[in-house]
């Protein structure tokens, strides 16, 4: 039975335990037997995350939890992975003198022990190793006690691919380049997820692991999910079939869809659209099903031209949108509800080029030849251009979109690539002058909403919460290094001393966290997580911003002030 469930947002629950081995047969009884609208279930260090198709599951599955009482004990056993590695890690001095031991000492201690694989989580590959004991019983002896290791104050901006790692109970190796909080230790060469083997994850659950040290240098090859690809592959898809050309990506443009939900105990997050609102609003308008993949552009400078009559519609962020016409060419010079064409006049050149505005938000004619440019925004941060047919992209765990965390799908679009279309353009598009999706404000702080909790009595005081206050009272500013996996926000009224502040000691275990979590480091400055979020995360997350304000938060650039509202998670009324 759990010792607690609290809520994660609107439609999540967050079972807690006492043990590793209490979290791994809850899981599997979860995975046994569904409750009624159970979308997912994530295991982590002492919490069950589990995901509910609407509010009115998560509330009744909220009673159902707590009755549950599975049996601990050992699993199914696993294969043996050996993983050689050098302890050269930046963190192994330090980390062994905060332990009372010596380097060798901790070294000694990580290669005898006998670890078992218990969970996946932060990123593809990734997965949580414990001490043999602490995965199959619910109470340890005193000799059977791991070091506690604890994470780093303020997380890494980057940890090197093959770095193997320590933190709580657990040991890792991280698969690929991406931030952590990790203490370092050594480094591997073995290759912890690969998706040309079967079975992507080197480790899997129930799997034993023996770590094995070398002294020769190893050298560490990032893994390929997001493949180089060669000047043919550039120029993408067979003649007859491109219809799409990409002349300049701007500063980042990729393929998304609606991502990869369903997969996050694999440590596969549900990446996607940023603005999943924005893209599915283009898709309608071109006639699309809401989940065919478009073009994510950030910050506009997106320039493509087409090879036959095409459909598009751009949404998301307030840009210009100019069509450029071939020389000596009669073109529409209207969206699609207009009112004809523009004929060139006599006395302008046959050999000029035309130039036109064409609408946000409404489906709009390309023709052969033309290029479309996107101008940098005026208002929010991301466009979504959709064309009707739907970009044809292959697709990586039933996928076309892009994980700038655990890089997966395809590679970020460059000048060259080129597109075809999934299906036949639509006879029937979307009615233009659609509502613009929200976006953020151009004076003055955007306020996002959010349902306090799982842990915001991490912040909290005898008789008041200063944390969840401090949260609603300061202003919050976009840092620059924001980006897809979330925002990292500031409060200059804060400094010099940490903005919110734990009033708990000890370290949070990991534990999963959804879209919209807003996690605050020892440092005290939050990280709201977007689409392209760890399936885990070390450190307390003090609330989660309500599902309706996800887009808003996507469209926040860097310099963008924030102001969070606390709300009830039916009523979404202020509390």
């Amino acid at each position: 039975m759990p010792e607690a469930v609290r809520p994660a947002g609107q439609r999540a629950l967050l079972a807690e335990f006492t043990s590793v081995a209490e979290v791994l047969a809850f899981h599997r009884q979860l995975m046994t037997k569904p409750l009624p609208g159970q979308l997912e279930a994530v295991p982590a260090a002492r919490t069950v995350l589990v995901v509910f198709r609407t509010r009115h599951h998560t509330g009744e599955a909220a009673k159902q939890l707590r009755r549950l009482r599975p049996r601990t004990g050992a699993a199914s056993p696993g294969r043996e992975v050996e993983i050689r590695v050098h302890y050269d890690g930046a963190d192994l001095t330090t980390l062994a003198e905060q332990l009372g031991i010596s380097s060798q000492g901790l070294i000694d201690w990580h290669t005898s022990t006998r670890w078992v694989g218990g969970f996946a989580g932060f990123t593809p590959g990734f997965t949580y190793c414990v001490p043999e004991p602490v995965a199959t019983r619910k109470r340890l002896r005193k000799s059977e006690q791991p070091f506690q290791v604890p994470r780093l104050e303020s997380p890494r901006t980057e940890v090197p691919a093959g770095a193997v790692a320590l933190a709580g109970e657990f040991s890792a190796v991280y698969p690929r380049s991406s931030p952590g909080g990790w203490q370092l230790i050594g480094s591997t060469d073995a290759a912890l997820w690969d998706l040309d083997r079967g079975e992507p994850a080197l480790i899997q659950p129930g799997d034993t692991v023996s770590y094995v040290p070398v002294t020769e240098q190893i050298t560490v090859t990032a893994p390929g999910q997001q493949a180089t690809r060669s000047a043919e592959q550039r120029r993408g898809v067979p003649e007859a079939d491109a219809v799409v050309d990409v002349l300049n990506p701007g500063p980042q443009t990729l393929l998304q869809d609606l991502g990869r939900p369903g997969r996050a105990h694999w440590g596969v997050p549900p990446s996607g659209a940023a603005d999943v609102q924005a893209l599915r609003q283009a898709n309608e308008l071109v006639g699309n099903d809401d989940s065919a993949a478009g073009f994510e552009v950030l910050c506009g400078g997106l320039e493509l031209t087409v090879r036959q009559t095409s459909v598009a519609a751009v949404t998301g962020a307030e840009t210009t949108l100019t069509v450029r016409s071939p020389a000596a060419k009669e073109v529409s010079n209207m969206a699609l509800n207009g009112t004809g064409a523009a004929k060139r006049p006599a006395d302008e050149p046959a050999e000029a080029h035309r130039v036109r505005s064409v609408p946000l938000r409404a489906p709009f004619l390309l023709y052969p030849g033309e290029r479309l440019r996107l101008g940098t925004p005026q208002r929010g941060l991301r466009s979504y251009v959709a064309f009707s047919g739907g970009l044809a992209a292959q697709t990586v765990l039933g996928s076309a979109s892009t994980d700038v965390l655990s890089g997966l799908g395809p590679a970020p679009v460059a000048a060259g690539d080129t597109f075809a279309l999934v299906g036949v353009p639509s006879g029937f598009v979307g009615i233009a002058d659609v509502a613009r999706t929200a976006l953020p404000e151009v004076a003055g702080p955007t306020q996002l909403r959010f349902i306090p909790g799982p842990r915001q009595e991490w912040f909290a005081s005898r008789h008041s919460n200063p944390g969840l206050d401090a949260l609603q009272a300061l202003v919050w500013t976009v840092r620059e290094d924001s980006n897809r996996i979330g925002l990292r926000l500031s409060a200059e009224e804060a400094a010099p001393s940490p903005a919110i502040a734990w009033t708990r000691p000890e370290e949070l275990p990991s534990e999963p966290v959804v879209r919209g979590a807003i996690q605050v480091p020892g440092s005290g400055d939050p990280v709201l997580f977007l689409a392209d979020h760890p399936v885990t995360g070390g450190y307390p997350v003090i609330g989660v911003v309500v599902r309706e304000d996800l887009g808003l938060a996507a469209q926040l650039p860097p310099g963008a002030e924030v102001r969070f509202q606390a709300v009830h998670p039916d009523t979404l009324e202020p509390v």
